[in-house]
């Protein structure tokens, strides 16, 4: 039996774990994005966090773009 870190980095490379994290960084992206006024939002941080997206885990807003365009 696996221990819960090995289980973890399982599913964290799973193609789910990847939606996943894709998905949570979208919505935390969005979140920080709105914060008022404009000069408390942490903008390096969404910067990078924006780029770990992107470069690594960028599949959930692809699939948010289809289904949108899907249901126009």
């Amino acid at each position: 039996m696996t221990n819960k870190y090995d289980e973890a980095l399982g599913l964290m490379y799973s193609p789910r774990g990847k939606l996943i994290i894709s998905q949570a960084l979208t919505v935390a992206i969005e979140t920080m994005e709105s914060v008022e006024p404009e000069h408390d939002r942490e903008l390096s941080n969404i910067n990078d966090m924006r780029f770990i997206r992107d470069s690594l885990f960028p599949m959930f807003p692809a699939i948010r773009a289809a289904v949108a365009a899907a249901t126009e």
